[in-house]
């Protein structure tokens, strides 16, 4: 049997966190491990429980969808983050995936497209709502938040440290890894971004907040 996908739901309303908990709750590939109302709360009980994947609000107080995005995407790489949320106009739009999220879909959304969100999301890749894609197709999603949609979490996290000047053997030791496996992560980022050595990716890195 196949790990069951950690979900974490924020959001402003408890009604609306209640629905979607009753709506995947029988769903067996799906474990439902919190919820909050602002993304403080969230933020504070993230290191405790395992998120696979985070269905997040914009529109919250105390610390807003966008903010929470880039806290989980700079300290939780390992967290897929879906914005849910209302907000389909273009700013909201790029302000979430540049803050890191993986998906953005809207709350009139269906459960087949929500769990098929969950389930693209889970593993890395992105996931945008009919509605949203509008946007890839008139360039307001840039092709180099295209790029940076196809690396992982892992050649992430190892791109920000090597924008700190930090060798393989350093990388290796700090991520409990083997050089190996930091320098073929490396080298499969380059790839994707089209990228020819290290000067390059850490510029790419810099110039798009990574």
């Amino acid at each position: 049997m196949s790990k069951a996908i950690k979900i974490f739901i924020a959001d402003d309303h408890q009604m609306f966190i209640d629905g979607i908990k009753s709506l995947l709750e029988s769903v067996d590939f799906i474990e439902i491990v919190g919820e909050a109302t602002n993304g403080n709360d969230l933020v504070q009980k993230i290191p405790t429980l395992g998120i696979d994947v985070v269905l997040l609000d914009i529109g919250m107080e105390e610390l807003n969808g966008i903010d929470t995005a880039k806290y989980i995407s700079e300290k939780h790489p390992e967290i897929h983050t879906i914005a849910l949320t209302m907000f389909d106009d273009i700013y909201h739009v790029k302000k979430m995936l540049k803050a890191g999220a993986k998906g953005y879909i809207l709350k009139n959304t269906s459960k087949i497209e929500l769990l098929e969100a969950i389930q693209e999301v889970s593993k890395g890749k992105t996931y945008y709502s009919e509605q949203i894609k509008k946007y890839t197709q008139i360039g307001v999603i840039s092709s180099e938040e295209t790029l940076i949609s196809k690396l992982t979490n892992r050649e992430i996290e190892i791109i920000r440290l090597i924008t700190k000047s930090m060798t393989n053997k350093e990388i290796a030791q700090q991520l409990f890894l083997s050089e190996l496996t930091v320098n073929t992560h490396r080298k499969n980022a380059m790839h994707k971004l089209e990228i020819k050595n290290t000067a390059g990716l850490v510029k790419f890195a810099l110039d798009n907040g990574l």
